[in-house]
């Protein structure tokens, strides 16, 4: 198990927060109530008091041999005078399994300053393995996910059972060539101040762990709607050099009426 590089904190912030562990063998079916093909989120990334960066993400429909799936897409770049002199654009996509939530194919396309990486794997859940066009074929626990596929599966699935304080939700996922182990915990439901204003919220923080990335609670804070779409409205983490918040600034082609209390 390899420990999450910060580097990677400028997009995984919009998706760390997808954690949880499935012990089946074979694929659930799982009603989708929280998103629905045409879905776009847009994201402002401000670091301290300066916009730093923009994020979108996006599903759409596509085909995979015989059968329909899902193509979601996240994007996450530098602007403003941040972008003047550290240049990212980051893309991550999936291709997901409509009915059970599951990759089948990942994409990693990643620039930052001068360092390149792209890497496609694809995922076989009958065997459990994944190829990766980087480094050939793994063996990988049941079920695992890209670090994509995993934040739409949460939405779809997770968001939507009863969560008591202090549960810990665990997640399998295969990134960066590695497998990753990571850990959320809800903490409570509280109301927030938006830009589509006041709007009640799933507040969750990572597990702190001996080695992780985070070693206070208060180092990554996410808030998820609590309604029937499950979107991160708002993410802010403390990181040495600066605090880091990402706030959603627009959204359309949702499923379901933003901020509206499930029942």
């Amino acid at each position: 198990m390899g420990v999450l590089n910060k580097k990677h904190l400028f997009l995984l912030l919009l998706l760390w927060f997808v954690e949880f562990s499935i012990a089946q063998n074979q694929p659930l079916i799982i009603e989708n109530t929280a998103f629905k093909i045409g879905e776009r989120l847009r994201y402002e990334v401000k670091y301290g008091i300066i916009k730093g960066g923009e994020a979108e993400m996006s599903i759409d429909l596509t085909t995979s041999g015989y059968d329909y799936a899902y193509y979601v897409k996240a994007l996450a770049r530098t602007t403003g005078a941040i972008g003047g002199f550290v240049r990212i654009y980051d893309v991550y996509e999936s291709i997901i399994n409509l009915e059970t939530g599951y990759p089948i194919m990942a994409v990693r396309n990643i620039r930052e300053q001068k360092y390149l990486w792209y890497n496609e794997v694809v995922f076989d859940h009958k065997k459990n393995t994944v190829r990766s066009l980087k480094s050939g074929i793994h063996q990988v626990p049941p079920n695992v996910l890209d670090i994509l596929s995993a934040f739409y599966y949460a939405r779809r699935y997770l968001f939507k059972k009863k969560l008591n304080k202090n549960d810990i939700i665990r997640l399998d996922t295969y990134f960066a060539d590695e497998l990753f182990t990571i850990a959320i915990r809800y903490k409570k439901t509280e109301k927030i101040r938006s830009k589509f204003g006041k709007i009640e919220c799933l507040k969750f923080v990572p597990v702190i762990e001996k080695g992780g990335s985070f070693q206070k609670e208060k180092d990554l804070q996410i808030w998820v709607t609590n309604d029937l779409n499950y979107i991160p409205i708002k993410i802010q983490a403390d990181l040495p050099v600066s605090k880091i918040k990402v706030d959603l600034i627009g959204f359309k082609g949702i499923r379901n009426k933003f901020g509206q209390l499930k029942k």
